[in-house]
């Protein structure tokens, strides 16, 4: 089992409007003049702030969302941050850096890093920080239509069980292990939710290439899960800029396509295989989150690995 850590500095910065988050990643597309597009986003987090990144309006997703909200009581303008979810939205708060209680409907629930909360339709949210700092993901799904209770889940009660998947064995710069936080010890209505730890710095994380709909046209049916990668990444050479590179390649494809991320940047790989390289002085983790098309139909495994690649897991 890789064990968590924290990669990567605490990241904030002025406020920046949700359409300006998003922008075009490009990647050529081996043997084409063409250039693949992917959706990318400034995903860094606004301090004292609850800063929207992904929306209904800057991205193509039917489900999901994501904000970030960056505590610090020290400095300037420091609240607790008050959130609604919805009446036909679910929601899960997870923990970057830093402790955070978030009180749903009254109650408390004290969180430390990997920590996840999750929380059901029409609830009231406050987070509120009493350390130094809290660094604090906040992925919602709409269109849900039934009420589940709050569910905590501690980071350190899924290490070590069939929740927390080693995976990897057959290439070494593979091994890593996947952290399965929301999956079906939780009770939720479209969410599946983790993240993942890489065990080598110039490691290769989310592989063989692998896609999340099985079914229907261009495989997105009712088994289709959308996506969400959110990295951290730091390079062990001081100054050096440290990204990583994104499959993007769609099934059907003869080639893998790749396109760059950089530190504190998320990326839509719905429609895409997944499967991530990192340079060779490069330590990486990503948090991840599902949305099922189908209400309810939340079953993590179904999924397309790239033909060639079955052996590969």
């Amino acid at each position: 089992m890789v064990k968590p850590r924290i990669i990567g500095p605490f990241v904030t910065t002025e406020p920046i409007a949700a359409t300006e988050r998003a922008f075009e990643g490009h990647a050529v597309v081996p043997g084409k003049s063409s250039l693949r597009s992917v959706e990318m986003f400034d995903a860094r987090a606004e301090l004292n702030q609850r800063a929207e990144i992904i929306t209904a309006y800057n991205s193509t997703f039917r489900f999901l969302r994501l904000a970030r909200i960056a505590l610090k009581p020290e400095a300037q303008g420091y609240a607790p941050v008050h959130i609604r979810i919805g009446r036909a939205e679910e929601a899960v708060f997870y923990i970057n850096r830093g402790h955070a209680t978030v009180t749903v409907n009254a109650t408390d629930y004290k969180l430390g890093m990997g920590d996840t909360l999750y929380v059901g339709l029409g609830s009231d949210v406050v987070v509120h920080c009493e350390d130094t700092e809290a660094d604090v993901s906040e992925y919602r799904a709409v269109d849900c239509h039934t009420a589940y209770p709050v569910q905590l889940i501690r980071h350190s009660d899924i290490e070590g069980t069939e929740l927390a998947a080693h995976v990897g064995t057959k290439r070494p710069m593979s091994r890593r292990t996947v952290y399965k936080l929301v999956d079906q010890n939780v009770q939720a209505c479209r969410l599946l939710f983790g993240d993942t730890y890489v065990e080598h710095v110039g490691g290769i994380g989310s592989y063989p290439p692998h896609f999340h709909g099985p079914d229907g046209p261009y495989g997105l049916g009712r088994d289709a899960k959308e996506e969400i990668y959110h990295f951290r990444c730091a390079s062990v050479i001081e100054g050096d800029i440290p990204y990583v590179l994104q499959n993007c390649a769609r099934p059907g494809e003869p080639v893998n396509t790749y396109v760059h991320l950089f530190d504190d940047q998320a990326i839509n790989v719905t429609p895409n295989f997944h499967d991530t390289i990192a340079p060779a002085t490069v330590d990486f983790m990503f948090v991840w989150c599902l949305g099922a098309f189908t209400e309810n139909e939340r079953d993590w495994a179904r999924i397309v690995t790239r033909p060639g690649y079955e052996d590969e897991w």
